[in-house]
């Protein structure tokens, strides 16, 4: 067995695993430094990354000889619970460098080409670059397979369309309004929720509200678009006559109650909409219990468009060819024998 058959990647995602099993997994970003480093310290790893997004919660590793990946799988088992253990997945050697090399391109995901993916796998291999939780082995392996995941977008029809989690839930938005005028609350101001104002600005929505619990960066996001910048507390308020509800926030518990909600809707006589993106998720379930608000969750907007990406059936096939072929020149790198430091550098640079 070389080095590179002991590259692993477990995790679950969208395909197996529902979003309450996703939301048990996931480690919000503030936390990914201290669990690489627990992990390491207790199963003894020298290379890690995680990377944590709405879709997927995945650990790749290159394990030393005499490690197995059981570890892992073990910590996998114990986030996700009895209900999630089905949806548990390991990839050893070769087909993790394929698997990575899937994600990268935007294959793995349910928006086809989704761009989203790409700067989160490169955000999550710098943070484990920057701990120093990475070496040879993956520094090749995230390397190549961002690369890739350029270059299979540039040379498809892949990324055409929908292409990020924020569009989908601007053409939720638009399919819900007969008309632009209808108003938006976007609560959140990171890449997700600058992607939704942009599109509904795009499709001339003209009244947008940005709320975050940052004033400046709000207005960062909106005044750019045409949108309006305001503070949480007053995008709660503004929820007693908004249309929709999109919801981006980065939080471990329920930003959105049914106590929360209750008096806002009270007497409205229109519906409310509430477009939850986040992972944990933004709104408690039991807001869909209140009179008139309908709440779509990440697993709801999956099966809302999955009738869009039948159109990317020609570029994926071809995407899927190119990313196969870069796995393949990757992991032939990969299984080459080690050159002494002096002459191959510590761990090549960042892309």
């Amino acid at each position: 067995m070389t080095d590179a058959d002991r590259i692993v990647v477990v995790g679950i995602n969208h395909l197996g695993a529902p979003v309450a099993c996703r939301e048990r997994a996931a480690v919000p970003a503030a936390k990914i430094p201290e669990t690489l480093a627990d992990l390491k310290a207790r199963l003894g790893l020298r290379e890690l990354a995680i990377l944590s997004t709405c879709s997927r919660v995945e650990i790749v590793a290159a394990l030393d000889e005499g490690q197995g990946p059981d570890g892992l799988v073990e910590w996998f088992s114990e986030r996700v619970g009895e209900e999630g253990l089905s949806s548990v997945y390991l990839k050893s050697g070769v087909e993790a460098v394929r698997h990575l090399f899937r994600v990268a391109s935007g294959l793995d995901s349910w928006i086809i080409g989704e761009s989203e993916i790409l700067a989160q796998l490169k955000q999550a291999y710098q943070l484990a670059q920057q701990h120093k939780h990475t070496g040879r082995r993956l520094n090749r392996l995230f390397q190549s397979a961002l690369a890739a995941g350029k270059s299979v977008r540039a040379r498809t029809g892949i990324q055409h369309g929908i292409h990020s989690i924020g569009g989908a839930a601007a053409l939720v938005a638009k399919g819900i309004f007969r008309e632009t005028s209808g108003e938006v609350v976007v609560f959140g101001a990171g890449q997700a929720a600058e992607a939704v104002v942009r599109h509904l600005a795009a499709k001339n929505f003209s009244r947008i509200y940005v709320a975050n619990r940052t004033l400046e960066r709000a207005e960062a996001v909106a005044q750019p678009l045409g949108a309006h910048a305001l503070t949480l507390e007053d995008g709660l308020k503004r929820l007693a006559q908004a249309e929709v509800a999109v919801l981006s926030l980065s939080t471990e518990e329920a930003f959105l109650t049914p106590e929360t909600l209750a008096p806002l809707v009270q007497g409205r006589a229109r519906s409310l909409f509430v477009v939850d993106l986040g992972l944990p998720r933004n709104a408690d379930p039991g807001c869909s219990a209140l009179d008139g608000v309908y709440v779509y969750d990440l697993d709801d907007l999956k099966s809302m468009v999955r009738e869009s990406m039948d159109g990317k059936a020609a570029a994926k096939d071809l995407a899927e060819v190119l990313a196969a072929d870069e796995a393949a020149k990757c992991w032939k790198e990969l299984t080459k024998p080690a050159c002494p430091p002096r002459l191959c550098g510590a761990g090549g640079s960042q892309p």
